[in-house]
Parts: structure tokens; C-alpha cells; sequence
């Protein structure tokens, strides 16, 4: 019955990636140890693997080949393998972590951590999943990566241009709303330092904020600004040419990027489209914070249930049981960056609307706010009573990417929700008038 067994028909190729070379070793389904290559990272290294572990492909014994990365450094070799017809699987690196500790003493080589993941290769065969060439999750995951350095990037130069801009005007947060707008950002370029603004007609001023605020600001707006400097006592600095390039190369950068971001939300928002996923119609998600909760996601397909993509995004509770006692504790572990969206999207539900002049302006979702206030009158602490509310934005986008529909708001539950949250709040105001 044993030799019948079908773990018995592999061999298993457990592969340590590398930028350069990569090393990989074989075991059979007893854990033996039958051995160890290390090749480059090209075609030449590939077919030379291939070659290696064939010389163990004997009475019809298929090899199984177990990558850490198959979607970076492992990619080549894996698209290699997948095109020879070869059985792939991608291995988590927790795993191999986990098989390496679990040694008396530890030691870290190339051929351990190959031998580390060809023998979570063998024990997690069956559970493994299996690597693809899909690219699609992995090429919208690197934009929502390169969007988020972009707009980085522009923060550093912001700040930078902060700077620069209080040496030659003091008081330059007075003269437009946001100073790195459009309008304030051409007004900087084209007057680095009061000296030639003063220079400047006031009908040339004039002209440049109108065309590039498309008419937005009034014409009052250059005798404004000329207004707040016309006490300044500016002298030309040294090197005061070389102070003000450096300005304008700060605003081109801003531009830059700028543009940049554009064309990436424009290539984010196409392989969205093409997903099919509407995750932009649910409340307190836009466009770009659904192309960055599907690129964590994946393929929505790999989960079987809203439990177990609560459980991989760090949101459902982990248990710790031992006779007769049980204990959930909070899961600390997971997507911690899927984790953060949810968060973020769930705060954004749960929000009573108030303004920084302390206006109400009405709960954005009343159905999550009344649950939220309940859990909390119940005797959940705020982060519990939270983490239920991500529990059911959770479940909530698992049906809108398992069946690729678009969010609708139940109106009338939310307006019944509504209108208790507005009497309980005018009971708590004339209660805290007596």
C-alpha cells in the first residue's frame, strides 16, 4: 500500500533564487537528500538544471519544482519551467523560515535554504499553490508601488520648495490657498524672488494667475499679493541667480511627477477595467484605492471565503485553545498593507461627519456608524469595535470581487440609521445642558 502511495511518483526541487545564481536541491519522498546544483540565472543555467535533475527522473518519476519567488528574482525561472510543462509551486517564505529554525543548530547557507524549501515542498505539496504567468496582479501591484514613490518623491521636493520659497518671501503661505497648486506653482516659476515680481507690470501678474487659474481667482488677487510684500526690504542675495533656478528646477520636478502620476493612474485604471472589479463604487474608495486593494488581493478566485480573506488580510481573530480554555487574540500577522487600506476605508465609515470648524456635516455610512456605536455600548474597546467594522467591509468586498458587482447602499436601512444617531445625539446634547 505504501509504494502506492502518490507522493512516491516525485521528486522534489527546492530552489534558493538569487539575483546571479540560484541553488537548488532534491529530496526524495523519504527526505533523503539526493542533491545539490548551482546555476546561473539565464537559459544556459536553466537547461543545465533541468539536465541535472533529470539523471533522477526514473521509473516514470515526475519532478515538482518549489520556488520562494516566483514573481520576482524567480520569475525567468519560472516561466522556464511552466513552459517545459514542469509542476511549479510557489512556496511562502514563512515556511522556509519556519523549516530552518526548527533545526537544533541554525545555520544559513545557499544548500540549507534549498533543502529548507524543497522539504516544505514535500510536506505542503498538496497545499502549495501552484505558480502561473499571470502578470496581471503582480504589474498593477508594481504601478500602485511606482504611484506611491512618485507622489513621495513630490513631497520631498514640496518641502524642499518650502524652504527656498520663506528665504525670498516670508510670509508666502498668505498668497494663495494651496501654495502648491497649479496657479501658485506658475506664479513661483515665473517670480522666484520679489525683486522681479516688484519689476513685473501689474497687468502681466494679472494675466499669468487668471490664465492659469482658468478665471478662478479675481483680478483683486495681484494687488493682493503685491500688497503683503511692498514693506519688504530685499536686496539681491548671493549667488541670488543660482537661488533662483534652483526654485524653478523644484517646480519642473513637481510638474514632473506630476505628469508621471497621471499616466500611471491611467495605465492602474486600464488593467482595473479590464479585472472587471468595481470596488470604486463602495463608500470611501476611490479608483486608486481599489487598484491597491486588488493588487494585494490578487485573484480574488484563491480564496474559498470572506473568512479566510479576513484571516490573510489580518482582520478575523487567531485562536490559542488548550483543554478546556479558548482564547481569540487579535491576528497580528497577514497582509499588513491590506490590513492598513481596510483600516483606513473603515474609519472613513464610521466618521460623524464633523469639520475642522467643528460642523457637522452628517456619518458617511450611519448602518457601520450605529454598529460601530453599538459593539462600543456593548463593551468593546474602539480598536474592537473597529476591527468588526472591517470584518464586514472585508466580507463586503469579497462579494463585490467574487461576483463583480458594484456596491448599492441599502437607502432606506441607512436612513432609518440615520434618524436614531440624530435623536440619540439630541438627547446626549439636552442631557449635557441639565
Amino acid at each position: 500500500m505504501l509504494e502506492t502511495h502518490r507522493r512516491l511518483k516525485y521528486i522534489y526541487v527546492g530552489v534558493d533564487c538569487h539575483k546571479a545564481t540560484h541553488t537548488a536541491s532534491i529530496v526524495n519522498a523519504f527526505n533523503e537528500h539526493l542533491g545539490t546544483i548551482t546555476f546561473d540565472n539565464d537559459s544556459k543555467g536553466f537547461k543545465s538544471l533541468t539536465t541535472f535533475v533529470s539523471k533522477y527522473l526514473q521509473d516514470g518519476i515526475t519532478a515538482v519544482y518549489g520556488l520562494e519567488d516566483c514573481n520576482h528574482i524567480g520569475n525567468h525561472l519560472s516561466r522556464y519551467l511552466l513552459s517545459k510543462n514542469c509542476i511549479v509551486k510557489s512556496v511562502n517564505a514563512t515556511y522556509t523560515h519556519a523549516e530552518r529554525k526548527s533545526n537544533p543548530i541554525i545555520s544559513k547557507t545557499d544548500e540549507i535554504d534549498s533543502l529548507c524549501v524543497a522539504k516544505v515542498t514535500l510536506d505542503r505539496f498538496d497545499k502549495l499553490p501552484n505558480a502561473s504567468n499571470d502578470d496581471t496582479y503582480w504589474t498593477l501591484k508594481q504601478l500602485c508601488k511606482m504611484r506611491e514613490a512618485i507622489i513621495q518623491c513630490n513631497v520631498n521636493y514640496k518641502n524642499k520648495l518650502h524652504a527656498q520659497l520663506f528665504h525670498h518671501y516670508p510670509n508666502y503661505r498668505k498668497f494663495f490657498y494651496d501654495f502648491d497648486g497649479k496657479t501658485a506653482l506658475a506664479f513661483w516659476h515665473a517670480f522666484p524672488n520679489p525683486i522681479i515680481l516688484k519689476s513685473t507690470p501689474i497687468e502681466e501678474v494679472t494675466k499669468l494667475i487668471k490664465e492659469n487659474s482658468r478665471g478662478n481667482c479675481k483680478s483683486t488677487k495681484a494687488p493682493y499679493i503685491l500688497d503683503l510684500i511692498k514693506d519688504y526690504q530685499y536686496d539681491l542675495m548671493n549667488y541670488q541667480e543660482e537661488r533662483d533656478n534652483l526654485i524653478k528646477m523644484l517646480i519642473e520636478q513637481i510638474y514632473h511627477n506630476l505628469t508621471q502620476i497621471e499616466i500611471v493612474d491611467k495605465q492602474i485604471n486600464a488593467i482595473v477595467e479590464t479585472l472587471g472589479y468595481k470596488l470604486h463604487t463602495f463608500i470611501g474608495i476611490d479608483k486608486v484605492a481599489a487598484a491597491r486593494i486588488i493588487s494585494e488581493i490578487g485573484n480574488i478566485d484563491r480564496f474559498s471565503s470572506s473568512a479566510k480573506l479576513a484571516r490573510y488580510a489580518g482582520i478575523a481573530p487567531v485562536s490559542f485553545s488548550s483543554g478546556a480554555r479558548d482564547k481569540k487574540v487579535n491576528n497580528k500577522y497577514g497582509n499588513r498593507l491590506l490590513h492598513s487600506y481596510i483600516f483606513m476605508i473603515a474609519c472613513v465609515h464610521i466618521n460623524q461627519g464633523h469639520t475642522s470648524e467643528n460642523r457637522s456635516t452628517g456619518p458617511r455610512n450611519p448602518i457601520f456608524l450605529e454598529y460601530f456605536l453599538k459593539k462600543m455600548s456593548e463593551g468593546k474597546t474602539k480598536h474592537q469595535a473597529i476591527l468588526l467594522v472591517m470584518r464586514r467591509i472585508i466580507n463586503i468586498i469579497y462579494g463585490m470581487m467574487k461576483n463583480k458587482t458594484e456596491y448599492v447602499h441599502p437607502k432606506d436601512l441607512a436612513g432609518k440609521c440615520l434618524n436614531k444617531y440624530l435623536e440619540d445625539k439630541k438627547k446626549e446634547e439636552e442631557k449635557n445642558k441639565k
